[in-house]
C-alpha cells in the first residue's frame, strides 16, 4: 500500500523527537560518598546557624546571670543589715522601735563625720534604751549629749541632742509615738515618705537616702533602692547601672536588696570596689 504524505511527515517528526531525547545528557550517577559528604556538610551548615541563633538569644541572659553573681557574692560578703548589727530582738519586724533605731542612724551617719563614730553613737543611743519613743520623750538634754559624748560625736553632740529632743516632740504629736503612721501618712509612696522625713530636723537629702537604704526590708514601698553615691560603686563592681536589673538579680526581694545596697554602701566606704571588679 503506498504511503500518505501525511504518515511520511509523522514518521520524520517521530524520528526528530526520538533522537533529540537521545540527545538529552544524561545525569551522572552520584557516589554514595558523594551524598554522605554533602549530607555531613549540610547538616554541618544547619548545626552552625542553629548555634549562632543560641549564642544571640543566650547573650541577655549570660548579662544576667553575671550581675546575680556579682549581687550574690557582694551580699555574702559585706551584706549586713544595719538593725542586725544592734542587737534588737526582731531586726526584720517593722517595729516602732526598729523604725526609730534606723532614723537615729539616718541622723547621724548623714553628719559630716567618721561613719564609724556615727554608728558607734547610733549604738550607744541603742544600748541606752533609747529606741523606744517613752525612753527617748523622758531624757533630758544633758543625759542625750552624754550618752553621744560616749560614742565620740562629739563634734555635733549638742545640735544632736537638741535635734533628738525635737525628733520625739514630732513623733509623739504627729505619728502618735510610731514612725510607721509616716508610712500611713505617705500612702507608702516612697516620693511623698522622702518628703515626710526630711521634716525631721538633722534629715536632708543625704540622710533620706541613708534611710531608704536601710529601711526597705522592713518598708517594702521603699524597695528597690540603692544610694545614689553608691550607683557608681555598683557599675564598678559589675552591676551596671539598671536598677531594674539588680532587682531582677535579688529576685525582687527587699530583704536581700536591703542587703545588697548595705554591701555597695561598706564596698564604697572602704574603698573594697577592686575586689569585685574582675
Amino acid at each position: 500500500m503506498a504511503r500518505t504524505r501525511a504518515q511520511g511527515r509523522k514518521e520524520t517528526e517521530g524520528e526528530t523527537i526520538t533522537q533529540a531525547k537521545s540527545s538529552k545528557p544524561t545525569a551522572k550517577k552520584r557516589s554514595r560518598s558523594e551524598i554522605e559528604s554533602d549530607s555531613k556538610e549540610a547538616k554541618g551548615q544547619e548545626a552552625k546557624s542553629s548555634a549562632s541563633k543560641k549564642q544571640k538569644s543566650e547573650i541577655p541572659d549570660s548579662v544576667e546571670d553575671s550581675i546575680k553573681t556579682k549581687a550574690d557574692a557582694l551580699i555574702s560578703k559585706y551584706g549586713s543589715l544595719t538593725l542586725s548589727e544592734l542587737n534588737l530582738s526582731e531586726p526584720s519586724a517593722s517595729s516602732p522601735e526598729n523604725v526609730l533605731a534606723l532614723v537615729y542612724n539616718a541622723m547621724l551617719t548623714s553628719a559630716r563625720i567618721s561613719h564609724e563614730l556615727a554608728y558607734k553613737s547610733v549604738k550607744c543611743l541603742v544600748e541606752a534604751g533609747y529606741q523606744d519613743i517613752g525612753t527617748l520623750s523622758k531624757s533630758t538634754w544633758e543625759e542625750r549629749t552624754e550618752i553621744l559624748t560616749k560614742g565620740g560625736y562629739t563634734r555635733y553632740r549638742e545640735k544632736t541632742a537638741t535635734a533628738l529632743g525635737e525628733l520625739a516632740e514630732l513623733i509623739q504629736e504627729k505619728y502618735d509615738g510610731d514612725l510607721n503612721n509616716l508610712l500611713k501618712k505617705g500612702n507608702s509612696r516612697p516620693d511623698k515618705v522622702r518628703k515626710l522625713l526630711k521634716e525631721i530636723k538633722g534629715i536632708g537629702n543625704v540622710g533620706v537616702d541613708i534611710f531608704c537604704d536601710t529601711a526597705q526590708e522592713i518598708w517594702t514601698s521603699l524597695a528597690p533602692f540603692v544610694d545614689p553615691r553608691s550607683m557608681k560603686t555598683a557599675e564598678q563592681c559589675g552591676l551596671g547601672g539598671n536598677m531594674d536589673k539588680i532587682w531582677e538579680a535579688v529576685g525582687k526581694d527587699p530583704g536581700q536588696m536591703c542587703r545588697l545596697a548595705s554591701a555597695l554602701t561598706t564596698v564604697r566606704l572602704e574603698k573594697k570596689e577592686h575586689e569585685f571588679s574582675g
